[in-house]
């Protein structure tokens, strides 16, 4: 092992950490529903479980994606307020809580499992193909999250589904309801209503990362 690659190794080794973990676990759920389904209900639960893993690396480590949304989508001259702050954020993500729950006190609704499972499918499209073209960067946050959990668990349920007998073509239409109405009124809509430039609820430098203005 080089000098440099351990010097990153100790100052990284939680997150290199967490980001193997997150492939163990995830390739172990995918490869097991392989052999047989897995209950539903505990699928519900974990993928509701990466979410929360999104989120965290999306807000908290390294958590800039708010500066790579205001700075680098939105090309933003206060990118620590607007047109995404951090009150709008945290309403959006209370609906991601409400879209995951609900497959796990419902379970027997298919069509509520589904619905979450392709959203996590669609934030690998979001999170290694469309923002990082936009972006011209080849890491976006959430990218690991989704392409190591919310992809094999996703698709685990899914496969668990179709296993405990065929999907109706109603609950494919109810889930891209559901998610169609989930993204326009749990993300669009309290990010375009509560874009203000004189929004008290700024996002930290921390989560500015390298679009940070002030130099630090």
């Amino acid at each position: 092992m080089s000098q440099n690659v351990f010097d990153t190794y100790t100052r990284k080794w939680p997150q290199i950490g967490a980001v193997l973990a997150m492939a163990l676990g995830g390739g172990s759920v995918l490869a097991a529903s392989r052999k047989k389904p897995i209950d539903l209900r505990a699928l519900a639960v974990m993928n509701s479980m990466t979410m929360a893993a999104h989120q965290v690396e999306e807000y908290v480590e390294p958590g800039y994606f708010p500066g790579q949304v205001n700075a680098g989508m939105f090309k933003s001259d206060q990118p620590l307020n607007y047109p995404f702050n951090a009150k709008s954020a945290a309403l959006a993500n209370m609906s991601f809580t409400a879209l995951y729950a609900a497959p796990v006190i419902l379970p027997k609704h298919k069509w509520l499992g589904l619905a979450a499972s392709i959203f996590g499918l669609g934030q690998v499209f979001a999170h290694w193909v469309a923002m990082p073209i936009y972006l011209r960067t080849t890491y976006v946050p959430g990218a690991w999250s989704a392409i190591f959990l919310q992809a094999p668990i996703g698709t685990a349920y899914i496969r668990s589904a179709k296993a405990e007998g065929p999907i109706a073509r109603d609950e494919w239409i109810k889930a891209a309801v559901v998610g169609g109405v989930f993204i326009v009124f749990g993300v669009a809509a309290p990010n375009i209503l509560g874009a203000d430039k004189n929004s008290p609820y700024p996002f930290t430098n921390k989560q500015m990362g390298p679009y940070r203005t002030d130099g630090g």
